[in-house]
């Protein structure tokens, strides 16, 4: 195969691994989450420094928390090499809660520096930093469009993604 469509799929395959990650913690989905990780992987997500399934699984049991949480995935650089890669993927996440009949919006921009490798055919996340580089917290005063007028998603496999993704 000519290495420059070997190096399209791998980039292509790294980043539905960076984008599973997303969908997976947006939706809570423990199982589609933790497939991201290898067994061995590390997280460094600022407080939380560990096993990266062990994060995955933090993430979904913290979901209870929130009211929905978002990610925007940014620019990627993937340098693969073999069997192994790095990346560097840009992203904002947005998460709203509710404390006290108060919604709150937390705001995080930020990258994830991933270290990954291919095995049996798969790409998984060996090692990620998450970097924070700026944060907001905001009461919601008013919102901009009335409840009930869009789909609302769900924290769950119950989202109207899953049907359309064939994940459900």
């Amino acid at each position: 195969m000519d290495p420059r469509l070997q190096a399209l799929i791998d980039r292509q395959e790294i980043l539905d691994v960076l984008h599973q990650y997303a969908h997976a913690a947006d939706r809570a989905d423990e199982p589609r989450l933790v497939e991201v990780y290898h067994p061995e992987s590390w997280d460094n997500h600022g407080s939380y420094k560990g096993d990266g399934r062990a994060f995955a699984k933090r993430v979904c049991e913290k979901s209870g928390e929130r009211e929905t949480m978002s990610h925007l995935m940014g620019q990627s650089q993937i340098r693969i090499e073999g069997d192994s890669a790095g990346a560097e993927t840009y992203f904002n996440a947005t998460i709203q809660r509710l404390v006290d009949d108060v919604h709150y919006i937390d705001m995080m921009g930020g990258r994830y520096v991933d270290k990954l490798e291919r095995r049996d055919g798969q790409w998984r996340i060996l090692d990620r930093i998450c970097t924070c580089e700026w944060s907001f917290t905001t009461r919601v005063e008013d919102e901009w469009h009335e409840r009930g007028a869009f789909v609302q998603g769900t924290f769950d496999r119950n989202d109207v993604s899953y049907k359309v993704l064939g994940l459900g």
